[in-house]
């Protein structure tokens, strides 16, 4: 089962700021109010804030790292992070792509962490985790063989990659979340998409998805 994480029981006792739960506001709106709320220090901002973003946050380190005990420690840093940096988001509408990037980045982090750690033989191959419907036994084959390629590719092809072809995310944010520009992700996203196709040719599980479907789509 695909780890979620868990809101801390201190975050659970204190009230919300008010209004984030009127259906008559805009999302924008929203994330405007709470990111005021969190400038200033509002208690229960923290707690809105992983209601509100906690299962973006979750996705982003699952669909590029594909979880591992230490999940719910990744999760944890980037709402602290978010909470450290707050004040630096200069458009306050836009706290969800801003979070995504954050938790992009932390999941790098992990990523070349976990490289080293192999290169030590320290560390194993990353868990993948299992699709929604554990008795289709094709789905978690090819979930798994996906997870193997991942592991092959350089750790910055492989973050734009997993942004862009799994979570569906817009190449101005991937490039934002690579600390690149649009043009360099671009080149990057090309890199990496010939790369993982070369290397789906080891597994037969892929090769069938990439036949049926003329390129790769997520199991």
């Amino acid at each position: 089962m695909a780890p979620s994480a868990q809101k801390p029981r201190s975050l659970s006792l204190v009230r919300a700021p008010t209004g984030l739960d009127d259906p008559a506001t805009s999302d924008d709106a929203k994330d405007a109010q709470l990111v005021e709320a969190l400038r200033e220090g509002h208690p229960g901002a923290p707690a809105a804030l992983f209601d509100r973003y906690g299962p973006l946050v979750n996705r982003v380190l699952l669909r590029v790292l594909g979880g591992g005990a230490d999940h719910d420690d990744r999760v944890q840093e980037t709402f602290l992070e978010a909470l450290r940096s707050v004040h630096t988001l200069r458009d306050a509408g836009a706290l969800r792509p801003w979070m995504t990037t954050i938790a992009a980045r932390v999941a790098r982090a992990e990523l070349r962490r976990r490289r080293l750690r192999r290169f030590f033989w320290l560390d194993a191959e990353t868990p993948a985790p299992e699709p929604a419907v554990h008795d289709d036994h094709a789905a978690r084959d090819a979930l798994r063989a996906t997870w193997r390629v991942l592991d092959q590719m350089p750790t910055d092809e492989r973050l734009a990659f997993t942004l862009r072809f799994i979570h569906n995310e817009e190449l101005t944010l991937v490039a934002d979340a690579c600390d690149c520009s649009l043009a360099t992700v671009k080149r990057r996203l090309a890199r990496a998409e010939a790369r993982f196709v070369a290397l789906c040719q080891q597994h037969p599980e892929l090769v069938r998805r990439l036949a049926d479907g003329g390129r790769w789509s997520p199991p």
